[in-house]
C-alpha cells in the first residue's frame, strides 16, 4: 500500500511525503525508523484491516451501553476539563461530528485538531492543518474552549475532553516541548492505543470457547480502564450473554 504522510519539522514547517508499507501500522513503524513522526497518514488500508476499523467504530458507539451512566455522572452538563473517553449519546451526532472534523461546532482549528484524539484508540484522522494554523496554536491555547448554552450533551462532553487536552498541551509546552512534538505525542499515543485494542481482539480469537466469556469480560475491563471502546461480543456468546 502507498500512504501520504504529513509531519512537522523542528522548525515548525509542515512537510509531506509518500511511503510504501503493508499497513498503516507498518508505515508508522518505518517512518519512525527514519526519524519521521507523522501527525497524519492518508491512504487506503488493506482489505484485511478494514473489518477491524469498522468494528472499532461500531464498538465506540456500543461503549454507550457499557459506561453511559458513569460517564454522564462525571461529565453531566458541567463546563470542566475531562479525561479522554468514548463519546456517548446520540450516535448520529457523534458519527457526523467525526466525519466532518466537528467543523460545525468547533470554530477553533486547535480544538478540531485535538478532537481527533478525544476518544482513546479511535481511528479518527486529525484534520490537515496549514502552517499558519499550527503556528497559531500557542495563541489559541491561551484562550478557553468556547461553550454554547444548551448545546447537546455529546458536544458538551467533547468540549470538556478538549479542555482537558488543552491543559495537557500547556503542560507539554511548559516542559520545553514544541507544538510539533506534542502533535507527535498525540499520534503516537493514539497509535499505541489502537495497537493495544487490535492485540486484544486478536487474542480473543485464540481463546478456547470454554474460556471465551471470561476472557472477553477481562479484556473489556482492561480497555475500559484506558477509556477505550469495548470489544463486541463474539458470535459464540449469543450477543454477549453467559450460557
Amino acid at each position: 500500500m502507498k500512504y501520504q504522510y504529513f509531519y512537522q519539522t523542528k522548525d515548525n514547517e509542515n512537510r509531506s511525503g509518500w511511503i510504501k508499507a503493508r499497513s498503516r501500522e507498518n508505515a508508522y513503524a518505518l517512518l519512525r525508523k527514519q526519524g519521521v513522526r507523522p501527525y497524519r497518514l492518508v491512504g487506503d488500508d488493506p482489505v484485511n484491516w478494514r473489518p477491524w476499523a469498522v468494528a472499532a467504530v461500531i464498538a465506540a458507539l456500543a461503549a454507550a451501553l457499557v459506561c453511559a451512566v458513569g460517564a454522564a455522572l462525571r461529565a453531566g452538563d458541567d463546563r470542566a476539563p475531562a479525561a479522554r473517553a468514548q463519546l456517548y449519546g446520540d450516535a448520529s451526532i457523534i458519527a457526523a461530528g467525526v466525519y466532518t472534523d466537528w467543523v460545525d461546532v468547533l470554530k477553533s482549528p486547535l480544538d478540531r485538531f485535538l478532537a481527533a484524539y478525544a476518544q482513546p484508540g479511535s481511528n479518527a484522522l486529525a484534520p490537515l492543518m496549514t502552517a499558519d494554523e499550527i503556528a497559531a496554536f500557542p495563541a489559541e491555547l491561551s484562550g478557553r474552549v468556547a461553550y454554547v448554552e444548551g448545546e447537546p450533551k455529546e458536544i458538551r462532553q467533547l468540549k470538556n475532553i478538549i479542555a482537558g487536552l488543552r491543559e495537557e498541551m500547556r503542560a507539554h509546552l511548559a516542559s520545553g516541548e514544541s507544538v510539533g512534538q506534542y502533535m507527535d505525542f498525540l499520534e503516537e499515543r493514539q497509535q499505541k492505543e489502537r495497537e493495544f485494542r487490535d492485540h486484544a481482539a486478536e487474542s480473543l480469537q485464540r481463546v478456547p470457547e470454554s474460556h471465551l466469556y471470561q476472557t472477553w469480560l477481562g479484556l473489556n475491563a482492561r480497555l475500559h480502564e484506558r477509556g477505550m471502546a469495548p470489544l463486541p461480543a463474539p458470535p459464540q456468546l449469543n450477543g454477549g450473554s453467559a450460557r
